[in-house]
């Protein structure tokens, strides 16, 4: 084998025991964790509530994207109906 791949291999094995030995402690480490959580309080909430709608938003738009693959025209349609009211809806006098 050659050395220098020997050598990084050697490194990537110390890096993953190391690793591992920090997952080791996760009692500990999630311990800290949630004092921290509970020291946000209301933050901790509320980023809790972003990250739901980031996952609902996401569930959202994979739907959007399936349901145009299947019928293109009427996503076409759709979004210029869209473009139509938010136009009509921000209309200055």
């Amino acid at each position: 084998m050659d050395p220098a791949i020997a050598k990084e291999l050697a490194a990537l094995r110390e890096e993953i025991e190391s690793l591992r030995a920090e997952t080791r402690g996760g009692p500990a480490a999630s311990a800290s964790t949630a004092a921290a959580e509970e020291a946000a309080g209301p933050l901790g909430a509320r980023i809790d509530q972003v990250k739901e709608l980031i996952a609902a938003m996401q569930g959202v738009i994979e739907s959007a994207e399936s349901s145009v693959s299947v019928h293109p025209i009427a996503g076409v349609a759709a979004a210029f109906l869209a473009g139509l009211l938010i136009g009509r809806a921000t209309k200055f006098g």
